[in-house]
């Protein structure tokens, strides 16, 4: 009996690494097989919400489950490891060759991690919260963790700007569990603040795994189930800018004793819309001994000079280059002519082969919805993801996704920002991005945790005329791809480029429809814009009263009877 519960374990492990997309075969696994997974990982306290490993499998390339068990089993040699204080040089040797830049520190920046097990004695982390890291694979840190852990446990702000699939969350959620410690009653004493729902729900659950049995933390993720909660008596809240804002307002929150303050990507939170709220929530966290950090993988000047508005003298730390994408994505274009090229050209890649998961990208909602339909019926186990969904679909489809019931997600840019799909192997961009910003966020969904990824961009002439292949190309070269000079060079046609928006978001061009049948002139389906009816006019006649002003707004005078 022992034998066969012991064989169900591993195969509930084996599944859950599948989930992490090292291996994707559907044949081998049903749906009991996932229920057998959900249910060991809960009582394991590993899987689950453990897929969100966000940079603890640090390995090159993929890895079966026999290397993973390697690795487990060498995480016991390092608990015995004897931590030394690295020099100065050395220090500065670490960071040059990590590609680690640290700039305002003023010659006063803690050295960089070796390994997890040095927190016991650099900064007395308890030992049980190193024994749930290695439960979780949380085995050796990644470049952002070996210095912004250390930098935020001596209580310095820090600015952080890292690749997508580096490891963040974990940089900035265990200095607040290590100085925390325990529970304690009086009001929260960190907030971790995120752009979406669902980055908020990712940095909560990741926060839960780690602090479960560890330290009694007691944290929440604000919703509309939870805005009613006692916050007195919480430690860490989780939450978006404008939930928060209406609690502040509402006084159902007090936040003067928030010892911690984090900014998850801090440029999307600093966009035109986000700064009112930011603004809030900054002047209530009023307390002298607070620490802020922003985090993000992309951050514009514009928005630096903002961010640096909330911390007028952080620590500025920078991993590899700035405003890049992971060197891990093999990132190529594919020119599809028209939009109704790109429809063909999709399924081309899907027949010539396709590892899945995959997360096809869209400019909008709309879109969407016309791809997912175009799609559905092809055998591709298709999900579909986006604003105007309600919070329980969208968990709902994410849940599907990280459990490989579904195998190509579509989505709009709700989903490129922060969400750590660990296994996802190709990411399509169906539209072209607005920005290289929004571009590195898209891609940076594959290539997690040291994976290899791919991305794939369609584009088309109109693009092209656009101006916008230059700035993706450019950063695709500074990933170390290779790309045609004439993309680089390319700036696009007089009178057709992209147009700034005042308030500072992207631009989406009108595209012609999906169903464009081949041959049709595309200017023709895309005036299909809404007209305004014009207003029939008034009738004339002596028993009519005349037409009010446009901007007469009181009561409609009769006429009097001679």
């Amino acid at each position: 009996m022992s034998a066969s519960v012991g064989s169900r374990a591993k195969q509930a492990l084996a599944f859950a690494e599948l989930c992490g997309g090292a291996r994707f075969d559907r044949k081998r696994f049903n749906a009991v097989d996932a229920a057998v997974a959900k249910g060991f990982s809960e009582k394991a306290g590993d899987g689950g919400e453990g897929d969100d490993d966000d940079g603890r499998r640090r390995r090159n390339g993929g890895g079966s489950s026999e290397e993973e068990e390697d690795e487990g089993a060498g995480s016991s040699a390092t608990a015995t490891h004897k931590y030394t204080k690295l020099s100065d040089d050395e220090a500065n040797a670490m960071r040059k060759q990590l590609r680690i830049r640290v700039q305002g520190a003023d010659g006063s920046c803690p050295a960089p991690l070796q390994t997890f097990d040095e927190l016991e004695k650099r900064f007395k982390c308890g030992g049980r919260l190193l024994e749930r890291m290695r439960e979780a694979k949380f085995l050796e840190p990644t470049p952002i963790q070996r210095q912004a852990v250390p930098i935020l446990c001596g209580k310095n702000e820090l600015l952080a700007i890292a690749p997508t699939g580096s490891g963040k969350t974990l940089a900035f959620l265990l200095p607040i569990i290590m100085k925390l410690k325990a529970h304690k009653e009086g009001g929260a004493r960190a907030l971790l603040l995120a752009p979406t729902k669902e980055l908020a729900s990712q940095s909560a659950r990741i926060l839960r795994l780690l602090s479960r049995g560890v330290s009694g933390l007691k944290s929440c993720l604000l919703s509309k189930a939870t805005a009613g909660n006692d916050f007195s008596k919480v430690d860490v809240v989780v939450a978006t800018p404008m939930r928060l804002k209406i609690l502040l307002q509402d006084d159902k929150i007090n936040l003067s004793k928030v010892l911690y303050l984090v900014l998850d990507e801090a440029d999307k939170l600093f966009e035109m819309g986000f700064v009112e709220q930011i603004d809030a929530v900054v002047a209530a966290c009023d307390n002298k001994k607070i620490t802020r950090a922003l985090f993000s993988a992309t951050l514009p000047e514009k928005v630096e000079e903002l961010a640096r508005s909330v911390m007028p003298r952080p620590i500025r730390l920078t991993v590899g280059e700035r405003n890049s994408a992971s060197s891990t994505i093999a990132q190529r274009m594919v020119f599809c002519g028209h939009e109704a090229g790109k429809l063909m050209a999709l399924r081309q890649i899907i027949r010539d082969g396709i590892k899945p998961p995959v997360i096809i990208f869209t400019q909008s909602k709309d879109r969407a919805k016309v791809l997912a339909k175009e799609l559905t019926g092809d055998g591709l186990h298709i999900g579909l993801i986006h604003a105007e969904m309600s919070d329980t679909k969208r968990e709902e489809q994410v849940d599907r996704f990280r459990m490989g019931e579904t195998w190509v997600l579509i989505a709009t840019d709700l989903l490129a920002r922060g969400m750590d799909f660990v296994g996802v192997s190709t990411v399509i961009n169906f539209d072209f991005p607005g920005s290289p910003t929004s571009y590195i966020h898209r891609i940076g969904r594959s290539g997690r945790a040291g994976r290899p990824g791919a991305a794939i961009t369609f584009f088309t002439e109109e693009d092209a005329q656009r101006g916008d292949l230059r700035p993706i190309a450019n950063v695709m070269k500074n990933s170390g791809c290779d790309v045609p000079e004439w993309m680089l060079a390319h700036t696009g046609e007089k009178g057709m480029r992209r147009r700034k928006r005042k308030d500072g978001k992207e631009d989406n061009p009108r595209r012609a429809p999906l169903d464009l049948p081949m041959g049709a002139d595309p200017k023709v389906y895309m005036g299909d814009k809404k007209k305004r009816k014009k207003p029939v006019p008034a009738k004339t006649g002596d028993d009519v009263a005349p037409p009010l002003p446009k901007k007469w707004k009181g009561k409609k005078k009769t006429a009097h009877k001679s």
